[in-house]
């Protein structure tokens, strides 16, 4: 969804659990949900040291100036068709979804959550992070980097 008004913060969402013994390839079929990324235990990381712990995770993919309720729609849309899978997956994992919010100084609009997407996320087991971040950190992803 586009805005005439585009004074909300920026922000971005992803779903991520990470555990020394999952196995990300398992999580996949387990959820019938693609991975944007995932990682094994073990395999080399860019720094050269092995991961400490499996990753998998789907990200949003709206551009950053769109609200953070249309970040967290997104990634609720693509887990819909398998809802029942991951319910059922959050109970038994640590899943988190990530919400990173660009400082408000006042002068945009309020970051906030309908009550719809509250009881959505909590029905599904997802407990929430949230990351605020100052103005000077500028494209970061690289969805943003146009």
């Amino acid at each position: 969804m586009k805005y005439s008004n585009p004074s909300f913060p920026r922000s971005w969402a992803l779903i991520a659990v990470s555990e020394p013994g999952l196995d990300v390839h398992e999580v996949t079929r387990t959820l019938g949900i693609r991975p944007d990324l995932s990682v094994n235990k073990g395999v080399p990381a860019i720094s050269g040291k092995s991961v400490a712990s499996s990753l998998w995770q789907i990200h949003s993919k709206r551009d950053a100036s769109s609200p953070l309720e249309d970040h967290i729609q997104e990634l609720l849309e693509r887990i819909a068709p398998h809802r029942k899978e991951f319910q059922s997956f959050c109970e038994k994992h640590n899943v988190v979804l990530y919400c990173s919010v660009e400082f408000n100084n006042g002068n945009m609009e309020e970051t906030t959550l309908s009550a719809r997407t509250l009881l959505l996320l909590g029905n599904l087991r997802l407990k929430l992070s949230f990351h605020a971040w100052n103005v000077p950190e500028r494209r970061r992803r690289s969805e943003d980097q146009n």
